[in-house]
């Protein structure tokens, strides 16, 4: 879980309160206040979850890359390494 996603609900949960408070003294300010908060809140704890989401979907693409990497036969033929190149060696020795 995100620190956003913790710090978003008890956001959220403080400007419930805020409103609650500002019904109870018919306050409209304090109202207004906690519904912001609320707003707030909601949003960080999405981008929170966002995040989250994003990092398990690196993370699982990083896992099923490997995996698809190690199932990968080499195409190198065995001695092949070694003679690449030895064509382009000779023709700049004729070259010259």
């Amino acid at each position: 879980m995100d620190s956003n996603e913790i710090k978003g609900k008890m956001k959220d949960l403080g400007g419930k309160a805020q409103e609650k408070f500002g019904e109870v003294t018919n306050d409209k300010e304090q109202q207004l206040k906690g519904m912001g908060k609320q707003a707030e809140g909601k949003l960080q704890e999405g981008y929170g979850k966002a995040k989250d989401a994003a990092k398990d979907t690196v993370r699982e693409a990083e896992e099923n890359f490997r995996a698809r990497q190690s199932d990968v036969q080499s195409d190198v033929q065995p001695n092949r390494d070694r003679d690449i190149g030895k064509d382009d060696i000779e023709k700049d020795e004729n070259a010259a």
